[in-house]
């Protein structure tokens, strides 16, 4: 691993002694690091915005319980699964009342 040059992937620490080699970073450097972050935030919001959309299909086409389970899934449940699954989900919330009442 060469040593010489300037690394600008680590910048001094704050808690670190004033290193009084480092002169800060250039122009071009400063640039570079603006852009990637412009880039980071616009792949991270392009993200979010296809799952929330995707989330708000689902629902549109099966209601909250889209976000539960996928289409598969729905399509297979019989309403005693939903019976079951009610209540399974019920005994379990009356057991944390009771033990959170104690």
């Amino acid at each position: 691993m060469s040593t010489s040059g300037q690394n600008t992937n680590k910048l001094p620490s704050a808690y670190d002694e004033p290193n009084k080699e480092w002169k800060g970073l250039t122009m071009d450097e400063l640039r570079m690091r603006r852009a990637k972050s412009l880039v980071f935030r616009d792949v991270y919001r392009a993200s979010l915005m296809d799952k929330i959309s995707n989330t708000r299909e689902k629902v549109s086409q099966n209601g909250m319980r889209g976000l539960l389970f996928s289409n598969k899934t729905i399509t297979g449940l019989k309403k005693a699964d939903y019976a079951f699954l009610g209540y399974k989900v019920l005994n379990l919330l009356i057991k944390l009342y009771l033990r959170r009442k104690r």
